[in-house]
């Protein structure tokens, strides 16, 4: 009886021993980050310019297309259609065609939901302007406020951009 007893000890302590020494499995094990991403406690961190649960996506994609604007400026109220497209400047920035109506592109650069038009000069209808601005997405609206200036003359206009 006393080797039996024995005998379930040794068992009992010996599987004991060994589960004790089992190895905690990696979380990241499986789990694969795109462009740059890394892994961290299994969900991937991503480079700035990417997000998605494996940083897949790249966060301008959801800006890209076409819009139908309606835009309040001082001098008026207008409509008409822009283009929101890729850059090849950076992942992070796009370019938006016929902006404010006048048929020219500018730069910017896009941050989670947030846009930003940096100051750049573009030439209207050979008048040169500056523009600046910034933007929110919420859903398919996309609405931005900007500065356009030319010499002496300035102002500030707001579009609400629908997506098509």
């Amino acid at each position: 009886m006393k080797l039996v007893h024995l005998s379930l000890l040794v068992g009992l302590s010996t599987t004991l021993l060994l589960s004790g020494c089992k190895k905690d499995e990696d979380p990241c094990e499986n789990v694969v980050c795109a462009n740059g991403g890394s892994c961290n406690d299994g969900s991937c961190t991503c480079l700035s310019g990417y997000e998605g649960s494996t940083c897949g996506t790249e966060v301008r994609a959801k800006f890209l297309g076409t819009y139908n604007v309606t835009e309040a400026c001082p001098s008026g109220n207008f409509s008409y259609q822009i283009t929101v497209t890729t850059s090849s400047a950076a992942v992070n920035r796009v370019i938006i065609n016929n902006f404010g109506g006048y048929g020219v592109s500018v730069a910017g650069s896009v941050s989670g939901s947030s846009l930003t038009i940096a100051n750049q000069q573009i030439d209207v209808g050979g008048t040169q302007g500056t523009f600046s601005g910034s933007g929110q997405l919420s859903g398919n609206i996309l609405t931005i406020t900007y500065t356009v200036s030319s010499g002496a003359n300035s102002e500030t206009c707001t579009k609400t951009c629908t997506k098509q």
